[in-house]
């Protein structure tokens, strides 16, 4: 696996596997923000990598929503 790589279900995104800190950690680049999080013994990078966009594309998707329903709501 090369460091950076890429996903191919996840075009927008680059990743990184860093050690820092006195850990190791997965760190992803990708529409305007870097992410990071501790890669486990136990995850793949793979894997990892997945479940740090999908978290973070599940918290964009909670505050656009928020945001959304606040404005509905004021307009009424």
């Amino acid at each position: 696996m090369n460091n950076p790589f890429s996903i191919y279900w996840n075009k927008n995104w680059t990743f990184q596997i860093v050690h820092m800190e006195g850990g190791i950690y997965i760190e992803a680049k990708g529409l305007g923000v870097l992410i990071r999080k501790p890669l486990l013994a136990t995850e793949s990078p793979l894997t990892a990598a997945d479940d740090l966009v999908h978290s973070e594309d599940k918290n964009r998707n909670f505050l656009f929503n928020s945001w959304k329903s606040k404005r509905i709501n004021i307009s009424n």
